[in-house]
């Protein structure tokens, strides 16, 4: 560890020499740079001003002080040991994760049947699972990264401390040394060559003195830069331990899904295929009256009170999102939606996926069509209202995090995705988030009017494509 204290036999031979002009304007400069950094630990007014020798005393007892308080290096290893440690656990759980991902995506390309998606479920509690031991690795992980940090700090601020208590001690000797007189100074040395050594070693002192202070200049900015990693670490520890938490109620639903799942027997296949049929024909028919009323909200769309299109006016929902299905007439809407237009883009999300907010804005409404038998359309939904005009909607959720009226930040966490509502396929193979950007001035909300549907609330709007603004 570097020392903060100039060197010794410099000090001595400055203690013994007297002031100098150019040394006094370096400490004096020093005493103004404390201040002006806040260096903490000013020294007591009332202790009387000490001897040459007492500098110097001083100078190795706060250079012991310095080495017994140091944290040893092989505390410091362990720590980044135990990180590292963290880290490849972390990487071996995310490569389990996505075994268990390529597992529920071929389960989903098999036949519709209940012991496949038996099997689904099965494979997203696996997964599920997988990512609430992957959030305590990386709580584990930034609590090491915390500490760390706390030690460098803490060595830095002794660094710190020391090297101020030296050279304060060093000015109070010069201004001991200030009565004395050059002539007075001479007649203490036995020959000038003696004299001018030490004068030389008084001009050596100063260059000295001015290279520490750049130094200690450096660790004041070094402990400033670590201290708001501390801080940044916090907050993300902070947002890990809430999504811990949230990843354990996201996978208990699961596991009740495969509670009711299992209820079903294997007798009741041919039942469970007549059920799968129904939910399509009420899909369709959903689909098609949502069709016609966004058709119609469509055409009250005013471009003049957008903002122009172009990349960035949105962010992502999800980080490195992938597209599976795009925006309007996209191959897969003339199977899914009988020829009609695709209102939003689905990005691939498997369950628990961070969902995030596109801009600033506050939470207009918060639905989950599953709370009515026989709706089959959004899930669980949030509906965001921007500044812009803008309104964004974000379905098929796991868990919403927000409530009606919550403002909301670009990029913060506002739910998790998941397969709620209707999607193909159905299960845990088929989750992802549909996110539709609306003309905040056309939306509404309402039930729905299709035959046999029990739809009492859903949002309705008119549909822009999300993609000219992401």
């Amino acid at each position: 560890m570097r020392s903060l204290i100039v060197h010794r036999t410099h000090l001595k031979n400055a203690f013994e020499m007297g002031s100098s002009a150019p040394l006094r304007s370096l400490v004096f400069g020093f005493l103004i740079w404390m201040v002006s950094f806040g260096v903490a630990g000013a020294q007591d007014p009332s202790r009387p001003l000490g001897s040459a020798g007492e500098a110097g005393q001083l100078a190795e007892a706060t250079t012991t002080e310095i080495a017994a308080t140091s944290t040893p290096v092989s505390a410091e290893e362990l720590l980044r040991s135990r990180i590292a440690e963290k880290n490849q656990q972390i990487g071996e759980l995310e490569k389990e994760i996505a075994g268990f991902q390529k597992e529920i995506e071929k389960v989903g390309a098999e036949a519709k049947t209940l012991s496949n998606q038996v099997k689904a479920v099965n494979a997203a509690i696996s997964s599920l699972s997988g990512d609430i031991r992957l959030t305590q690795k990386r709580v584990e992980a930034t609590e090491l990264k915390l500490e760390e940090l706390d030690l460098a700090i803490r060595k830095k601020e002794v660094e710190i401390n020391g090297f101020r208590g030296a050279l304060a001690e060093l000015l109070r000797t010069l201004y001991e040394r200030e009565s004395q007189s050059l002539f007075a100074v001479l007649l203490a040395h036995a020959t000038l060559s003696s004299f001018f050594s030490d004068l030389e070693n008084v001009q050596d002192l100063g260059g000295s003195v001015e290279r520490e202070l750049n130094y200690l200049q450096a660790v004041r900015v070094s402990l400033a830069a670590e201290m708001e990693d501390r801080e940044a670490q916090r907050g993300s520890l902070v947002v890990l331990r809430r999504e811990l938490t949230d990843r354990k109620v996201i996978e208990e639903s699961v596991r009740k899904e495969k509670s009711a799942l299992l209820a079903v027997t294997k007798s009741r296949e041919t039942a469970y295929q007549a059920e799968l049929r129904e939910r399509e024909e009420l899909r369709a028919a959903l689909e098609t009256e949502i069709f016609g009323i966004e058709n119609e909200l469509r055409k009250l769309i005013d471009p003049s009170a957008l903002p122009l299109a172009r990349a960035g006016v949105l962010s992502w929902p999800v980080t490195g999102a992938v597209l599976t299905q795009s925006f309007g007439n996209t191959p897969d809407a003339k199977i899914l939606y009988d020829g009609k237009p695709h209102n939003g883009i689905d990005i691939r999300a498997r369950a628990g996926t961070r969902v995030l907010a596109a801009d600033d804005g506050v939470v207009w409404e918060t639905g989950d069509t599953d709370a009515f038998p026989r709706c089959l359309s959004y899930g669980k939904w949030v509906l965001i209202r921007h500044p812009s005009n803008f309104a964004t909607l974000y379905a098929h959720l796991s868990l919403s995090k927000v409530s009606k009226g919550d403002t909301v930040k670009r990029g913060e966490i506002i739910a998790y995705s998941g397969y709620s509502g209707y999607t193909v396929p159905a299960g845990p193979a088929g989750s992802h988030l549909h996110f539709t950007l609306y003309d905040a001035s056309t939306v509404r909300f309402g039930p729905s009017r299709s035959l046999r549907s029990t739809c009492e609330f859903l949002p309705f709007g008119g549909y822009l494509n999300p993609l000219a603004y992401l």
